[in-house]
């Protein structure tokens, strides 16, 4: 949802900027964002254009003469309504635009520009705009654009969890505001009517838990005011005409969905709210015709259904401009119910939203009469009659809070006056009862229901960062009896941290879509998805983190490195697997690297060295990868092996999949299953580290360029799993000029560590070991000492 910063103040009084407010609900759970920042450029004037050529060079530019009233400028412009005598927005050399976008003197095909003339888009105002800003008329040519603006509204983006569809409105997010900096709520005016009952209004269904209806005449439906369309277009909700603009501004300014009939186009005045029959059939307002079933709640006249409950309105009983008679419908339907019939229909609203979460019975009647004030102020007309049912009778959730049991749960002391200030301003009703607390939970709260959800409302309004860090226990042995997949865990966590790597945390779903772009196949539909990105479980962790990699490099992060644990599903059933994901630079650039012209970025080699550092045993190898994953390039790409097995795959993405990314993106899949075997077998994760020296020797080979690098490596390894005195191995250097080496051939440098954990090694000894070594190169790939 996305809501207007300048609107939002007007139901909490607050100083702080919008980017602050952002952080600040983020951090009470209430993922927030700025996407349209305000004043986001500097060095951008009014200016007027004098004259508008056609560019020699290019038939689709223009050659612009603008004038800031003092000094005039020469502006290459490719917008189609660019016209002489207009007032536009002129970025001059040195301006910053969004983005960091510095404007430069240049020459477009030949032709010198001194600017840039700005649309809305370059300067942040939205978030696609066609053509260049025109200003007013009356605009003070060489002023400043942002004081000829005036004051430049911002646009929050929210994201709530399925559990507080009370922050689904203005009001919703202004609460949790004012409960953070302790302030008290501004609610509109409304005016209430002293009108006659409807009685037309019979409800059917155990489904409808409250219906109100009033009847309002003599409306005139035509345009809506400008202050209204405006905070519409901000939560991307297009005009339609002022009433049903009204009922759309009511549902996101207090987060009640509205719908209003045209009476006049009803069969009867009854207005029945019924289950649908089965095959009924209703043409809505998409203009699209729905087959319903038995389950599914409707409104109806005494013919047919004239709405889909909660979901869409229909067709045949819109608001037109012949409109005079409306009834104006506030209602509580059924979550549940909602949700069914949405994903059935495979059809979602902005009221099916707000429905399938749960509203606020209070707000239900208060709604209905902000809506009526604003329409008869705006749009004429009389309320005639009005009805309230009430199918089921309302109780306020009650929870007693026991004060000693917050610091248990919490880990430390919050004083008791505190825990009632942070309470009420949330809204809740106490009354204290020696060391309890009795709650009354706001209507609009229905996430509240048990202690534990209060004891999370306070530490989450008092701050995260208030919870004290749990201890750390240093030096402990992992045994058969700790839970391994934790410790596995653990492992990688402690080594990827330690590498400035971030953990990811995805859903267990994934889109059919994203899977085809990997050449994935899925095994298990979900029968009804919450959502179209989570139709099927994931048969990987791939598509999830690629999706969280694009995210940030979106947001301009030059290197993105990600891990995540979770399950997969495939024909095995469920599988327990970890994965990597790594891009772009491998460090910053720090003055150390001044001297470098390109700094290291991660590719095949540094990931597969990370992923060889990560893993937890010497069973595991790096090798071939005879079996690669379809979405690996076919050329850099290795298996992860345990004990001859394949237990994970690593390599570089195709560059068919990241079309959209200059460089490698490297990915690493490793089912934890065998790995957490390991654990099991083994009686401790340590060995003791020799005090003996190591010695080190290299040696440099040439073989036919044919071979592959992986034989000369399996050599090596044999060497080392005989249990001899080679410890480890590194590839440091290749060499390929083939007027020294011969033709077809290729050098290879080898660094060897060897070791003996009860004495220091002799020269002899390491010699033998080297001639092994090379006797087995020789005879076995024809792999020689270079001379």
């Amino acid at each position: 949802m996305k809501i207007s910063y300048n609107c939002l103040k007007k139901f909490v009084d607050f100083e702080l900027s919008p980017q602050e407010i952002a952080s600040m609900l983020t951090s009470i759970g209430i993922e927030t964002s700025v996407v349209l920042g305000g004043c986001g450029w500097t060095g951008v004037i009014a200016v007027r254009v004098l004259d508008v050529q056609k560019h020699p060079n290019a038939d689709k530019l223009s050659i612009c003469k603008v004038s800031d009233g003092t000094k005039e400028y020469s502006i290459v412009c490719g917008a189609k309504n660019i016209a002489t005598g207009q007032i536009v927005p002129l970025a001059e050399t040195g301006a910053v635009l969004p983005g960091n976008f510095k404007i430069k003197k240049s020459k477009i095909r030949d032709v010198e520009s001194e600017g840039m003339i700005c649309s809305k888009k370059d300067l942040g105002l939205e978030m696609e705009s066609e053509g260049i800003l025109v200003l007013n008329e009356d605009a003070n040519v060489g002023n400043t654009l942002e004081s000829v603006l005036g004051e430049i509204d911002s646009v929050l983006e929210i994201e709530i969890t399925t559990n507080r569809g009370d922050c689904l409105s203005y009001l919703g997010v202004a609460r949790e505001i004012a409960a953070k900096l302790r302030k008290m709520i501004s609610l509109p005016t409304v005016k209430t009517f002293n009108v006659p009952e409807l009685h037309c209004v019979e409800i059917k269904s155990y489904l409808c838990r409250r219906y109100i209806g009033a009847t309002i005449s003599s409306v005139k439906v035509g345009p809506t005011p400008k202050w209204i369309t405006d905070i519409l277009e901000k939560s991307e909700i297009r005009s339609i005409n002022n009433i049903v603009d009204i009922t759309n501004y009511v549902m996101i300014e207090l987060g009640q969905p509205l719908h209003a009939f045209d009476v006049t186009k009803l069969s009867s005045k009854k207005i029945i709210v019924r289950n649908a029959a089965d095959l009924e059939k209703i043409t809505a307002f998409d203009g699209k015709e729905y087959k319903l079933d038995s389950e599914m709640l409707v409104i109806a006249d005494d013919q047919n259904p004239i709405a889909i409950a909660g979901v869409m309105g229909g067709e045949h009983s819109n608001i037109d401009d012949k409109t005079q008679t409306i009834f104006l419908e506030s209602a509580i339907f059924d979550a549940v119910s909602i949700r069914k019939t949405s994903k059935k229909l495979n059809l979602s609203s902005d009221s099916s939203y707000r429905f399938e979460r749960g509203l606020d019975w209070d707000a239900t009647e208060f709604a209905l009469w902000r809506a009526a004030n604003l329409i008869i102020d705006i749009a004429g007309g009389k309320m005639e009659a009005r009805e309230d049912l009430q199918n089921t009778k309302y109780e306020k959730t009650k929870v007693t809070l026991r004060v000693e049991r917050v610091s248990k749960v919490l880990g430390y002391t919050i004083k008791e006056d505190e825990i009632a200030k942070i309470l009420r301003f949330l809204g809740i009703d106490l009354q204290l009862k020696g060391e309890m607390i009795l709650c009354t939970v706001p209507p609009w709260r229905n996430d509240i229901k048990e202690e534990v959800d209060l004891i999370e409302e306070i530490v989450r309004i008092k701050g995260y960062d208030a919870v004290p860090s749990p201890k750390k226990y240093e030096d402990q042995l992992y045994t058969p009896n700790n839970s391994f997949l934790s410790t596995i865990i653990e492992e990688f966590r402690f080594k990827l941290n330690g590498l400035g790597f971030s953990e990811a945390l995805n859903y267990s779903f994934s889109e059919i879509r994203e899977l085809e772009k990997f050449d994935l196949e899925y095994r298990y539909k979900i029968l009804n998805p919450i959502s179209k990105e989570n139709e099927v479980l994931r048969p990987s962790l791939l598509p999830g983190l690629y999706k969280n990699l694009c995210l940030n490099i979106g947001h301009g992060a030059q290197t993105v490195s990600l891990f995540e644990h979770g399950k997969i599903f495939d024909d095995a059933g469920e599988k327990k697997t970890f994965a990597v994901i790594m891009y772009g630079k491998v460090w910053q650039e720090w003055w150390k690297w001044a001297e470098q012209k390109i700094g290291p970025k991660y590719d095949f080699y540094f990931g597969g060295g990370i992923i060889k550092n990560i893993l937890p045993s010497d069973e595991f190898m790096i090798l071939e990868n005879l079996t690669p994953k379809s979405y690996y390039h076919s050329g850099k790409t290795a298996s992860i092996a345990y004990k001859g097995e394949v237990v994970g795959q690593l390599g570089i993405l195709k560059s068919s999949i990241v079309d959209n990314i200059k460089d490698d993106v490297f990915y690493c899949e490793i089912n934890l299953d065998p790995i957490e075997k390991v654990y099991i077998e083994e009686t401790s994760l340590y060995k003791t580290y020799s005090k003996f020296p190591v010695v080190k020797r290299d040696i440099s080979v040439t073989a036919d360029k044919s071979l592959q690098l992986a034989k000369i490596e399996k050599v090596i390894k044999n060497i080392m799993e005989t249990g001899g005195i080679l410890r480890e191995y590194s590839l440091f250097s290749v060499y390929t000029d083939e007027s020294k080496l011969g033709t077809g051939k290729v050098g290879y440098s080898f660094r060897l560590s060897y070791n003996n954990s009860d004495r220091t090694l002799t020269d002899e000894e390491v010699n033998e070991d080297i001639s092994v070594l090379l006797k087995q190169l020789d005879t076995g790939l024809d792999v020689k000492l270079r001379q």
